[in-house]
């Protein structure tokens, strides 16, 4: 038999590859995409600082003429080891009856606060708090606080939309108040020193992917002197309308048991504003 016949018998046995077979990607174009897609999905997350700042105000006209601003910023910054977190806030406020003249002052309050973090494990940390504000209403011309301790967190659980911390603070805290009567008439008043132990807490819990709870407390019972006790509380409630702009809802209580002659011992404030994510 002709050897011809032979070759032309095993080519037409010979598989025919598709069309488009030239077209698919081979295995090296493949995996050099992957890695462009996974160099793009590094550079995409977010770095170690996150950042805020919100605003809220509210107006009332009629019987009585009342208007407050407000206006907070926040900054942090985390990594494995290192946590550092800038805090500011700070509020003016003034009211007058429809048939006066003269507006008296409803809120003037300025603060800043730094806390730094060493973490030894997850479980153990050691932190330095630094804080300075004033509040013309309750008095209080200046107050400086500084603090030590250990953080020891219970729960942390850190993923995209899904956080969960509850971590609590025991340290030392030294506060000093400068005291000054501003209204109904000036007066200067005694200066007041506080040393105590520190007891707070940190609690952050994202309930969905939009709404974001967080609280922040702090007791310092004075141990060493006149018994005073003084008491922080901040909640937030947030609702993400966008992934950088949300509705916020704060309550305060600050609670002082041996305040200024003639203040209350316990202010509270709730505020509505809106915030926006750096």
């Amino acid at each position: 038999m002709s050897p011809l016949f032979f070759l032309f018998a095993a080519l037409a046995q010979t598989p025919t590859p598709p069309d488009d077979a030239a077209d698919a990607p081979s295995a090296a174009s493949v995996e050099a995409e992957a890695e462009e897609a996974e160099d793009e999905d590094e550079d995409e997350e977010d770095g170690p600082w996150t950042g805020s700042f919100g605003l809220g105000a509210s107006f009332f006209t009629g019987n009585s003429r009342a208007f407050t601003l407000t206006g907070d910023a926040l900054a942090e910054y985390d990594s494995p080891v290192w946590a550092l977190t800038l805090e500011a806030d700070g509020a003016y406020g003034n009211a007058a009856a429809e048939d006066e003249g003269e507006r008296e002052v409803t809120a003037k309050n300025l603060g800043g606060w730094a806390r730094g973090d060493y973490r030894f494990t997850r479980l153990l940390s050691a932190y330095t708090f630094l804080g300075a504000e004033t509040d013309h209403p309750a008095s209080l011309e200046l107050r400086t606080e500084a603090e030590l301790g250990i953080g020891l967190t219970f729960l942390e659980r850190k993923e995209e939309s899904n956080e969960l911390l509850l971590r609590a603070y025991l340290g030392g805290s030294y506060a000093r108040d400068r005291r000054f009567q501003y209204f109904p008439t000036r007066e200067q008043l005694p200066d007041v020193t506080l040393w105590s132990p520190a007891v707070g807490l940190a609690f952050r819990y994202d309930l969905n992917e939009r709404v974001h709870l967080r609280e922040d407390a702090v007791l310092l019972p004075d141990v060493f002197g006149d018994t005073r006790v003084l008491l922080d509380s901040t909640s937030k409630l947030s609702v993400d309308l966008t992934e950088r702009f949300a509705l916020t809802t704060f309550f305060e209580l600050q609670h002082d048991s041996r305040p200024a002659a003639g203040k209350v011992r316990t202010d509270t404030s709730l505020s509505l504003g809106a915030e926006l994510e750096l």
